[in-house]
């Protein structure tokens, strides 16, 4: 087993966390801001921003929460065996940091593929290719997670997509009734 297989298996749930929400988050925010504006220049700073916000919070949140859950073990143990010298290990895995790192990483990664497009296909085209380079890559995380995991290929990679994709439509359909309800913000 290489070392990258063995470093995604060991923050697989941080990984896979980061590529979907980073796909998923950003599509939905993109598709709905390209429906309501159509303005190439507001859904690629929109995405930009997007992901680098969302990406250092999600690290920001993952290094937070299991350095929390970590404490809370130390002290759960403590309270159960009078240990002299239990200090806090951050977890097996290698601690809050790295799993910070690879959940921020991922989400960046993952955030990428539906704004590319953007930057180089007009409006309606990169809409299109947008939303079909995120189902593609979410298929293929729900695969990749599949073969790390041992478990079906195909029932996970449809499950990726079918869980995933939810939260992108509810931001296209946000995006139009928006640019319904609102017709004149953008002359404001």
């Amino acid at each position: 087993m290489d070392n990258l297989t063995r470093m995604i298996l060991s923050r697989i749930r941080e990984v896979i966390f980061g590529l979907e929400d980073g796909l998923v988050s950003t599509l939905g925010v993109i598709t709905g801001i390209a429906v309501g504006t159509q303005d190439r220049f507001v859904i690629i700073l929109s995405g930009i921003v997007l992901v680098a916000v969302e990406s250092l919070s999600m690290a920001a949140g993952t290094y937070l929460s299991n350095k929390s859950e970590a404490e809370a073990n130390l002290a759960r143990k403590a309270k159960h065996a009078l240990h002299k010298f239990i200090r806090l290990n951050h977890d097996q895995k290698g601690g809050p940091t790295k799993d910070a790192l690879a959940m921020g990483v991922a989400y960046i990664m993952g955030g990428a593929v539906p704004i590319v497009p953007y930057l180089i296909l007009p409006i309606q085209s990169a809409l299109f290719v947008s939303i079909i380079a995120t189902i593609t890559t979410l298929f293929l995380v729900g695969v990749g997670k599949a073969k790390l995991t041992q478990t079906n290929p195909l029932q996970s990679g449809f499950e990726m997509v079918t869980v995933s994709l939810s939260a992108a439509v509810l931001g296209f359909v946000i995006g139009k009734m928006a640019s319904v309800i609102f017709p004149n913000m953008r002359t404001m």
